[in-house]
């Protein structure tokens, strides 16, 4: 005879198994690894480098520049912490990025703790994937199509040892955000989620292809 634990335990399991064989499979739940759904010092401190940016760009302010440089290393290195990388790592690969990237890239991570939302694009409330990515590319002055396939299709394809921040990570059906580093991406996942950035997991990351829609919009201009 089994004992009250055995059979609680096996009630538990047969529940689990139950809720797995009627859960609605999305693409976006196959890449899941660890996430951040929920950092308001990442975004605080990423519109902080956009509006400093603004301001450089604008009035070719020297301080502000430097203020960008600064809540940009700040964005990156809180990221990488979160994630459980190198904050160097983080930080230089953005250094390293071109300035669309930069900023799409932060853009989208202002973003992060906003619901998820199917075909929705609005700042402060809600996002799906290419609502996101949208977003994030119009606030570097870069106009995407909406739907997550016509992004990358308008888009310079990238090689994955090539991919820097801000590219655009994509597979079908869903659409992210390439953070510059291993595998680090911000994405707005699915239904019942935020925005959020953090690692995909080593056996989908393969899947994963990227483009660049900076170097498609300077040869279309």
């Amino acid at each position: 005879m089994k004992s009250p634990r055995a059979n609680v335990a096996l009630r538990l399991a047969m529940a689990a198994l139950t809720f797995m064989a009627t859960m609605q499979w999305h693409p976006a739940s196959v890449l899941a690894g660890e996430y951040i759904g929920n950092d308001p010092v990442v975004a605080a401190h990423a519109e902080r480098a956009l509006s400093a940016f603004e301001r450089w760009q604008h009035n070719g302010d020297t301080v502000a520049y430097l203020e960008y440089v600064e809540a940009r290393s700040e964005t990156a290195a809180q990221v990488a912490i979160s994630v459980g990388m190198l904050p160097e790592k983080v930080q230089n690969s953005w250094a390293e990025g071109d300035l669309g990237g930069q900023r799409a890239a932060l853009a989208a991570l202002t973003q992060v703790g906003v619901p998820y939302k199917r075909y929705t694009e609005e700042e402060g409330v809600s996002f799906d994937c290419s609502g996101l990515t949208g977003y994030a590319w119009d606030r570097a002055g870069v106009d995407l199509p909406r739907s997550s396939r016509y992004q990358y299709r308008s888009a310079d394809r990238v090689d994955p040892e090539n991919a820097r921040v801000g590219d655009l990570a994509w597979y079908p059906g869903h659409i992210m955000l390439y953070l510059g580093v291993d595998s680090l991406i911000v994405h707005s996942p699915a239904r019942g989620r935020t925005v959020e950035y953090g690692t995909l997991s080593e056996d989908r990351a393969g899947w994963v292809r990227f483009a660049d829609p900076l170097t498609s919009e300077i040869s279309q201009g």
